[in-house]
């Protein structure tokens, strides 16, 4: 792995704190995605945003 990484998980402004294996696992996957990409220019910062929706009622009475 390269020299100063780092991995932060956020879930509604607040940090969550991970041990080793799940940050380097996080790592891995999300830096082997973004090279999969063909970008014109090497990743230095990854920024992933999701927002869960609600979900839906399916009212099956």
């Amino acid at each position: 792995m390269e020299k100063g990484w780092e991995v932060q998980i956020f879930v509604n402004g607040r940090e969550v704190k991970l041990k080793d294996f799940p940050k380097r696992v996080i790592y891995s996957i999300l830096l082997g995605f973004a090279k999969s990409l063909k970008l014109d220019e090497n990743p230095k910062e990854i920024e992933i945003r999701v927002k869960v929706g609600e979900e839906e009622n399916t009212g099956s009475s």
